[in-house]
């Protein structure tokens, strides 16, 4: 699983990427990157289950390690497209 940074995430974004924020609903939504979609880890896996193996999906959470575990499980299921959103700090309001 590649670790890409904030500043290249809107390269990746032009690639039909889903930007999946694994934290639990309430700390989703005191912060959030715009555009992402809620998942929260204990559903992420069964929730991404039904896209293509091959759609790109960019992981993030407070610290990094839920999103990590989430990739892992995903390309220990076949999916190929995994990446894990850089902890970019305590807030990703810039």
């Amino acid at each position: 699983m590649k670790t890409i940074t904030l500043d290249e995430l809107p390269q990746y974004m032009t690639t039909n990427a889903i930007l999946v924020d694994v934290k639990l609903p309430g700390d989703y939504l005191e912060d959030h990157l715009p555009g992402a979609i809620n998942m929260p880890y204990p559903n992420a896996l069964s929730m991404l289950k039904g896209y293509p193996k091959d759609t790109p999906i960019i992981l993030y959470c407070s610290l990094g390690r839920h999103s990590k575990i989430v990739g892992n499980m995903l390309i220990s299921l076949g999916y190929s497209n995994i990446y894990n959103l850089e902890y970019p700090g305590k807030s990703f309001k810039r």
